[in-house]
């Protein structure tokens, strides 16, 4: 189940509000807010969060996650729920 933690703060509000409107399962868990999806991808846009400032945006994953970031960017956040697989290379 891929999972998003941030910090319970009004400058992460408008992301977990996003959340909610992605249909992502939102609880407090001490002082941060889990966002989960029991979908294999978990998926927020910048756009739908308020076009939240660069700094907060970026600073989404200091919080901690499950899963694998398969994007991240200026405007997408997807985080999957296994990472891919990489081959040896030897």
């Amino acid at each position: 189940m891929p999972t998003l933690y941030v910090m319970d703060v009004p400058e992460f509000a408008p992301l977990v509000e996003a959340s909610r409107q992605a249909n992502a399962d939102v609880r407090t868990v001490g002082a941060y807010i889990e966002l989960s999806t029991a979908a294999p991808r978990l998926v927020l846009q910048r756009r739908l969060a308020g076009g939240l400032r660069p700094a907060i945006w970026f600073a989404a994953l200091t919080a901690g996650f499950v899963g694998a970031i398969a994007r991240f960017d200026d405007e997408e956040l997807w985080l999957d729920e296994e990472p891919e697989l990489i081959s040896d290379r030897a």
